[in-house]
């Protein structure tokens, strides 16, 4: 860790490290003068340049916590998808009579009424030849 003060050379009207071609952007109507500035470089470890105390630099090495919880949350996301789709079932294939989703009571009770209304009485009201006596045009 080096202390040694530097004499840069920087732009009066944008701040910048000037060089032998500068080209200034700044919406400023100050000259673009050159201004000696003293620093004392940057900080190994992080990067960042020592202001105008060095013994005063806080070094702060960037952290990955951002990234470590937002692989956490998609972690956690995965696993409740997981159990959210273990336990989805077929609900033709639903032995449960007490199933308490919505698709299987749906399922079991348009069965149950289609069984006791429907199929005995379109069964009785049927054709006595079968298919043979349908008016249709496949029929007879």
């Amino acid at each position: 860790m080096s202390w040694t003060p530097q004499l840069n050379v920087v732009c009066g009207r944008c701040g910048k490290p000037r060089g032998l071609r500068h080209v200034c952007f700044s919406n400023s109507q100050r000259k673009a003068t050159a201004k000696p500035k003293v620093s004392f470089g940057k900080c190994g470890a992080c990067g960042k340049p020592y202001g105008g105390n060095p013994l005063a630099h806080v070094c702060a090495p960037k952290s990955d916590f951002k990234r470590r919880k937002s692989r956490a949350a998609k972690a956690e996301r995965a696993a409740e998808r997981k159990k959210r789709q273990a336990g989805k079932h077929d609900y033709q294939a639903c032995a449960d009579k007490d199933c308490p989703k919505p698709l299987c009571v749906a399922f079991k009770t348009g069965r149950r009424l289609g069984y006791q209304e429907g199929f005995g009485d379109g069964f009785g009201a049927g054709f006595d030849a079968g298919l043979a006596s349908c008016p249709g045009p496949h029929g007879g």
